[in-house]
């Protein structure tokens, strides 16, 4: 069965999905679907109650997960466009390759520089969307759905537990309100070690996509068509990190 959950912001959403998969066999479920309504928003108390959490299990932090996605160092408000995709280029793939070096690619390299083989030509996946963006939204009669972005490559991809979890974006252009809508599609989710970062992320690259096209941000829908709180690493800290948010966001503390 496909579950639903609505969120204000990436924090909500989190301790929504983990008390789901608490109740599930396993802590796991399939096509769990989640709308963020304000997904640009980031509640720094609730990051630092999941990175307190990370820290004690080894894991990585809500920062590496979410630049993993968009490093949204390098795109500052300001900044041009080619100065940012000059420096993820020139600091960020490399850096993501020496680091992961079981991986073909990145995501954010996957993103701006997509290829089909090793050594295949890169596509400027992201470079692409936002050109026609920025046309599209000059128009009387501007296009909603021509703005996709592929992360999975059936070439360099076909392990069976290889990167990426995340395979596919897809951006679509609400004219009547002028606003920007992301979707995400995971292949597969581990919750408690990424979702949260993965979260943040695709708020910051919507936010890049909104601030580069003069447009505003919408929701950010992720679907993950396996969803997994993991278990292994205790339900005992899950439930005391999935209490703290709760209290956090209540306006508790």
């Amino acid at each position: 069965m496909t579950t639903f959950i609505s969120s204000d912001t990436s924090a909500e959403a989190w301790f929504k999905v983990m008390e789901h998969l608490l109740t599930c066999e396993g802590g796991k479920d399939f096509n769990v679907i989640v709308s963020i309504h304000d997904p640009c928003r980031e509640i720094p108390q609730a990051t630092r109650i999941i990175d307190e959490l990370a820290s004690n299990l080894e894991l990585k932090s809500s920062m590496e997960n979410a630049n993993a996605i968009w490093p949204a160092f390098f795109a500052r408000p300001g900044r041009r466009a080619e100065a940012v995709f000059a420096d993820i280029d020139r600091f960020v793939i490399g850096t993501i390759k020496k680091a992961c070096k079981n991986r073909h690619d990145s995501y954010v390299e996957r993103l701006v520089a997509w290829r089909s083989f090793e050594r295949g030509e890169a596509v400027p996946q992201l470079q692409n969307v936002l050109s026609r963006l920025k046309s599209e939204v000059k128009n009387r009669a501007p296009k909603s759905s021509s703005y996709e972005i592929s992360v999975f490559s059936p070439r360099l991809d076909s392990g069976y537990m290889s990167f990426p979890c995340l395979s596919h974006l897809s951006v679509k252009y609400d004219h009547r309100r002028g606003l920007v809508h992301l979707t995400a599609l995971y292949r597969n989710h581990t919750f408690l070690s990424h979702a949260y970062g993965n979260y943040l992320g695709l708020g910051r690259l919507l936010a890049f996509i909104c601030a580069e096209t003069d447009t505003c941000p919408g929701e950010l829908v992720s679907v993950s068509t396996h969803a997994d709180a993991e278990l292994s690493h205790g339900k005992e800290r899950m439930i005391a990190a999935i209490e703290k948010m709760k209290v956090l966001l209540a306006g508790a503390i």
